[in-house]
Protein backbone atom coordinates (compact mmCIF):
# COMPACT_ATOMS: atom_id res chain seq x y z
CA UNK A 1 0.00 0.00 0.00
CA UNK A 2 1.30 3.35 -0.69
CA UNK A 3 -0.06 6.85 0.49
CA UNK A 4 0.41 10.10 -1.62
CA UNK A 5 0.15 13.53 0.35
CA UNK A 6 -0.44 16.60 -0.64
CA UNK A 7 -0.20 20.00 1.50
CA UNK A 8 -1.99 23.40 -0.01
CA UNK A 9 -1.33 26.55 1.48
CA UNK A 10 -3.79 29.00 0.56
CA UNK A 11 -5.09 33.29 1.03
CA UNK A 12 -8.33 33.38 0.26
CA UNK A 13 -9.07 37.00 -0.86
CA UNK A 14 -12.24 39.08 0.31
CA UNK A 15 -12.77 36.89 3.30
CA UNK A 16 -13.73 38.89 6.45
CA UNK A 17 -15.07 36.02 8.62
CA UNK A 18 -14.49 32.13 9.21
CA UNK A 19 -17.76 31.65 7.80
CA UNK A 20 -16.74 33.08 4.57
CA UNK A 21 -13.64 31.07 4.01
CA UNK A 22 -15.67 27.91 5.44
CA UNK A 23 -17.86 28.65 2.10
CA UNK A 24 -15.33 29.13 0.31
CA UNK A 25 -13.07 26.04 1.07
CA UNK A 26 -16.32 23.51 1.14
CA UNK A 27 -17.02 24.24 -2.30
CA UNK A 28 -12.98 24.01 -3.56
CA UNK A 29 -12.85 21.01 -1.37
CA UNK A 30 -15.91 19.45 -3.21
CA UNK A 31 -14.10 19.84 -6.31
CA UNK A 32 -10.88 18.41 -5.77
CA UNK A 33 -12.60 15.25 -4.50
CA UNK A 34 -15.13 15.03 -7.55
CA UNK A 35 -11.80 15.91 -10.12
CA UNK A 36 -9.43 14.11 -8.52
CA UNK A 37 -11.23 10.94 -6.62
CA UNK A 38 -8.95 11.97 -2.88
CA UNK A 39 -9.26 12.80 0.06
CA UNK A 40 -9.39 16.22 1.04
CA UNK A 41 -9.50 18.13 4.68
CA UNK A 42 -8.28 21.40 6.54
CA UNK A 43 -5.31 20.97 8.11
CA UNK A 44 -4.25 23.90 9.60
CA UNK A 45 -5.33 27.63 10.17
CA UNK A 46 -8.45 27.00 11.45
CA UNK A 47 -8.92 30.15 12.94
CA UNK A 48 -7.48 32.56 10.54
CA UNK A 49 -10.22 34.38 7.65
CA UNK A 50 -7.67 34.34 5.12
CA UNK A 51 -5.63 31.63 5.44
CA UNK A 52 -5.79 28.01 4.61
CA UNK A 53 -4.02 24.97 4.61
CA UNK A 54 -5.75 21.93 3.06
CA UNK A 55 -4.11 18.42 3.03
CA UNK A 56 -5.27 15.87 -0.23
CA UNK A 57 -4.35 12.66 -0.05
CA UNK A 58 -4.32 9.33 -2.09
CA UNK A 59 -3.98 5.92 -1.28
CA UNK A 60 -3.17 3.24 -3.94
CA UNK A 61 -1.31 -0.11 -4.73
CA UNK A 62 0.85 1.29 -7.27
CA UNK A 63 3.24 4.29 -7.34
CA UNK A 64 2.65 4.96 -10.78
CA UNK A 65 -1.12 5.61 -9.89
CA UNK A 66 -0.67 8.36 -6.96
CA UNK A 67 2.01 10.45 -8.67
CA UNK A 68 0.18 11.58 -11.29
CA UNK A 69 -3.25 11.99 -9.76
CA UNK A 70 -1.64 14.38 -7.20
CA UNK A 71 0.27 16.42 -9.98
CA UNK A 72 -2.85 16.94 -12.18
CA UNK A 73 -4.30 19.50 -10.22
CA UNK A 74 -1.56 21.80 -10.57
CA UNK A 75 -3.54 23.70 -13.22
CA UNK A 76 -6.54 23.22 -10.92
CA UNK A 77 -5.44 25.08 -7.98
Amino acid sequence: MRVGVLKIDSHVTNSASLKEKRFVLTGLKDRIRKTFNVSVSEVDNHDKPQAATIGVSCVSNEKAHIDPTLNSGQGFF
